[in-house]
């Protein structure tokens, strides 16, 4: 679930041609791309946005009024950064300049806690500032005139409440453990690890299609114009952990539950923070029998290790990303395409054989909450794409 306080996050991890900022916060207000700006692979995590002398406007504005905490990570060319609050009155303004590596990413944090303002550059405050009036304005600031290089900013976001630096830190940064859920619950939950994996993001099988073997000619002509692929098979090499024979046994069973139900689970896998994880939609073919010993005591620590094999029948997909905070909160894409697709809503609902011209396809959540969209497929068959909502990868396989 996002941050409640969190109004604004601009990972700026979206497709190069996006002329969108996608918004992952409760309130989607995306940013809109004008005058060059653009999406570049220079980034602190995944994308990065440059600026040259275009824009990126969000709906969003910064409530003076209240707390607020703002935090981005900043590249520039300079060996210096600057702020300006701007007051009521004439010539009325608070600024500093803080001083950084050029061309290195630094983590920049300003804090509104009531009538101070605090600015901090990585763990480090800068500055502490006591404000005479409600603030009418602020910028950052870049002192190179030439702007043809441009400043990358990346992982943007604004609270509606002062946070503690060592949160607002932790929230920017990658995650550094690999974390792997099943229907939303973490492995970790039931005590289990993944310390290896295969078959995550590896180039799938061809079908093999039509052919010819003639006798008369070497080798064989094959017809390449319509390329499809076999299902993905998924195998995490997995460790149980628990506190005792009893707990193994319970937890072992709760964890195996997940893959024992109708249809297909959700598996997700979150390699570097939230915004564009790894997501399949799998069934357990075959079984799995963790390798273990006993132990003399019931309560003593017990291990134990097997294989989880994964099928994912429909590997090939787009994936979209719902964000709501309010109940019977209604989703809706539009497309073209003349071959069926499977859209699994994130929910536990399916949606099977969508195929139509100029088609709305919609689904109503019951709850508040991030849902991520598989429309599984011949994705490379669609036209005619529309959505509100966030495209996570206009194409995963």
């Amino acid at each position: 679930m996002t941050d409640k306080n969190l109004i604004l996050y601009l990972p700026m991890d979206d497709p190069s041609t996006s002329v969108v900022a996608y918004d992952y916060s409760n309130s989607r207000a995306d940013a809109q791309l004008s005058g060059g700006a653009h999406f570049s692979k220079d980034a602190k995590i995944g994308k990065s946005l440059a600026l040259g002398v275009g824009e990126a406007q969000t709906p969003i504005a910064i409530n003076f009024d209240g707390d607020f905490t703002l935090s981005l990570y900043v590249k520039t060319t300079s060996n210096k950064i600057g702020w300006l609050m701007n007051l009521p009155g004439v010539d009325k303004y608070m600024e500093q300049w803080v001083d950084v590596d050029p061309n290195t990413w630094v983590f920049l944090a300003f804090i509104k806690d009531g009538s101070t303002f605090s600015v901090y550059k990585h763990l480090t405050r800068m500055g502490m500032y006591e404000l005479s009036d409600t603030p009418i304005g602020f910028s950052i600031n870049d002192p190179n005139l030439d702007v043809s290089d441009g400043v990358l900013i990346d992982e943007v976001m604004l609270y509606d409440t002062a946070k503690p630096i060592a949160e607002i830190l932790r929230d920017a940064e990658s995650k550094s453990d690999v974390e792997y859920y099943v229907n939303g619950m973490n492995f970790k939950d039931f005590g289990v690890h993944v310390s290896k994996s295969n078959g995550l993001m590896g180039q799938l099988e061809r079908k093999e299609g039509y052919n010819e073997d003639w006798g008369s000619r070497h080798g064989v002509m094959r017809n390449h114009n319509y390329v499809r692929y076999k299902e993905r098979t998924i195998t995490l090499e997995c460790f149980l952990e628990a506190s005792s024979r009893g707990a193994f046994v319970e937890w072992q069973n709760r964890f195996f539950d997940q893959f024992r139900q109708k249809g297909t689970q959700r598996l997700r896998v979150e390699y570097a923070g939230t915004t564009k994880p790894l997501i399949y939609e799998v069934t357990m073919q075959a079984g799995a029998d963790p390798e273990k010993e006993w132990g003399r005591y019931n309560d003593g620590l017990m291990v134990g290790t097997f294989t989880l094999t994964l099928v994912e029948d429909d590997p090939v997909k787009m994936v979209l990303r719902h964000i709501t905070a309010e109940a019977d909160s209604t989703t809706s894409f539009k497309l073209t395409t003349y071959s069926p697709l499977t859209v699994f809503w994130g929910d536990g609902s399916v949606t099977n054989r969508v195929r139509g011209e100029q088609l709305t396809v919609e689904h109503t959540y019951k709850k508040p909450g991030e849902y991520d969209i598989i429309i599984a497929g011949l994705i490379e068959e669609i036209s005619d794409f529309e959505t509100n909502d966030i495209i996570v990868w206009q194409r995963l396989m």
